[in-house]
């Protein structure tokens, strides 16, 4: 399974920051794109890669820039996932606070964003209802639509949020778009997969048991152990 395209993150970086030979940025530069995509199949994945490197570099919150999975379980899907985007589950991640969910999931998302060049979007699940709650000058249909339709979305921290009728009917609106399109997504929970639908409620939890790869995490709260005395 090739997931960086032969190249490890610090050679895409340096790739990516490297000088144009067209005055540009590798980056954005349509003669490079050009050239990529009329050369090698080899070429283009390379200078995909090196975009969607730099675009992760860009977005991806700062403690969780430099994650890079490697439970079995989320490996395989990534290989499912790069394999065939199109008809890949989505994934979700389960476990107590602080065992390393989100770092899996970001880890993931970089390796098929890195291999296929798919468009992603990335909330937890408080900034995205935040987000879909009316208000003046707000537009939550269009941020639904927006999060409905991306290539892959993630949302950590699924069931956060203060429960509501109004927070459910929102969440299964999301999910049940996805779930209909075949969207594949990435979902992080502190529910215990056994506690989804007494958390989620049954429409949600039996769409998100079907569409999902379930991975759950165990372990002490990497956050509460002693950190490493500086030498």
């Amino acid at each position: 399974m090739t997931i960086l395209v032969n190249l490890d993150l610090d050679e895409l970086r340096n790739l990516a920051a490297s000088p144009c030979p067209h005055d540009a940025s590798p980056t954005t530069c349509s003669a490079c794109a050009a050239e990529a995509k009329g050369g090698s199949p080899e070429g283009a994945r390379r200078w995909r890669a090196i975009r969607a490197t730099a675009d992760c570099d860009r977005r991806i919150p700062r403690r969780y820039v430099n994650a890079v999975a490697d439970h079995p379980q989320v490996l395989a899907w990534i290989g499912q996932y790069t394999a065939d985007p199109d008809q890949a589950p989505s994934l979700l991640i389960a476990g107590p606070t602080g065992v390393g969910k989100t770092w899996q999931a970001y880890g993931a998302l970089r390796a098929v964003t890195i291999a296929t060049g798919r468009t992603w979007q990335a909330t937890t699940y408080a900034d995205l209802i935040a987000s879909l709650r009316p208000g003046s000058g707000s537009d939550p249909e269009g941020a639904l639509r927006a999060y409905r339709t991306a290539g892959l979305l993630l949302v950590d921290d699924l069931g956060a949020a203060k429960t509501s009728e109004w927070v459910e009917e929102t969440t299964y609106r999301l999910i049940n778009g996805r779930y209909e399109d075949m969207l594949p997504s990435i979902f992080t929970t502190n529910l215990p997969l056994a506690d989804l639908r007494a958390g989620l409620g049954d429409r949600i939890a039996s769409r998100l048991v079907e569409m999902c790869t379930r991975v759950a995490l165990t372990g002490p709260d990497r956050r509460r152990q002693p950190r490493p005395t500086p030498a």
